[in-house]
């Protein structure tokens, strides 16, 4: 009886060795079936701006693509507020599961962070990068009453008359004061700055004569430059844009080194699967190749542009130190 016994337990014991082997070897393709069902329910999709905004219609573009193509809702949460930093606030705070991204642009990743005293996220520690969407060009632009057809003519303007050319921006601590600034530091002179609540009233400040020029943001002046409202001297990146061929950069118009341009993409918190990255890189790389959406991207004076995870992490990282630059050339205080 007691040798049965033992046999008995030697088969159980066997039993549960097989079994938990079997578990074991089981685990890689569970773990892998888990995957081919990402996403298997709706994304959340964080936006730090407001309605009606280009970031707005760019992200809606992403989502209703996104959501064709991955079978599932992409629910746009639109959270503005802070310069953007509540949005990426609540990014900070989101599980790590690839159910919630966001729209991290320069404004929001490079320079909110320096520019208030307190944000609540940490830019090198609580998001990865999934890929660029879209790049967007300044363009500088003067009244039509500026005697200046060119960049240099303007710094020479400004040289000679420092008093009589103020310049707009959309606001402290915005792109657009941020590129006027390194134009004037490059070019050795300066312009009375005067800040408004966005680009487009500070473009048609200077459509008003109340300011003479400003190197904002494409998307607000393009159509007063386009209806011959505004004269357009250069555009701030390393290529000229698509929607204006003939304007030179400011590097080809003769500043050398200067470069101050725009770009967004999307992130997700810290700690997000790798595989869950990759599938939403490859769906929104594949997106913005389609015709159709780089146009609708032109339209607006952006380009639909992708990337890879580590060209969009190293772009971040490298603009982060362009923006500290300038805001302490600015001498601007956190607040």
């Amino acid at each position: 009886m007691q040798q049965k016994n033992k046999k008995s337990r030697w088969v159980f014991t066997k039993g549960l060795g097989v079994l938990g082997w079997f578990c074991l070897a089981s685990l890689p393709a569970m773990a892998a079936s888990q995957e081919n069902d990402y996403p298997n329910h709706p994304i959340r999709y964080i936006l730090a701006n407001g309605p009606g905004s280009n970031a707005d219609l760019f992200t809606r573009i992403v989502a209703q693509q996104l959501s064709e193509s991955l079978h599932q809702p992409v629910v746009v949460d639109t959270r503005p507020g802070a310069g953007g930093t509540l949005g990426m606030g609540l990014m900070a705070k989101a599980a790590p599961d690839g159910y919630t991204m966001g729209r991290g642009s320069f404004p929001v990743l490079a320079i909110a962070p320096q520019v208030y005293k307190s944000v609540p996220y940490d830019v090198k520690t609580d998001f990865i990068a999934v890929t660029l969407t879209d790049l967007g060009q300044n363009l500088l632009v003067v009244h039509l009453g500026v005697p200046a057809h060119s960049v240099r003519e303007l710094i020479q303007l400004l040289k000679n008359k420092p008093d009589s050319f103020s310049m707009a921006s959309p606001g402290v601590g915005s792109v657009g004061h941020l590129a006027g600034l390194l134009l004037t530091s490059l070019g050795h002179v300066t312009s009375l700055h005067v800040p408004y609540k966005s680009a487009g009233v500070s473009t048609l400040s200077v459509v008003a004569n109340e300011t003479q020029w400003t190197f904002t943001p494409i998307g607000a002046p393009l159509p007063h430059v386009r209806s011959g409202r505004l004269r357009a001297l250069a555009v701030g990146g390393e290529t000229r844009a698509s929607q204006l061929p003939d304007i030179p950069t400011v590097v080809e118009a003769g500043v050398a080194d200067y470069y101050c341009s725009n770009w967004a993409g999307i992130v997700m918190p810290r700690g997000t699967p790798s595989s869950r990255v990759a599938k939403i890189n490859k769906a929104v790389r594949e997106i913005l190749s389609r015709a159709e959406i780089k146009t609708q991207f032109e339209q607006q004076g952006a380009e639909a542009f992708a990337s890879t995870p580590q060209y969009f992490e190293k772009l971040i990282r490298e603009d982060f130190e362009r923006a500290r630059k300038l805001i302490k050339l600015a001498k601007l205080v956190p607040e």
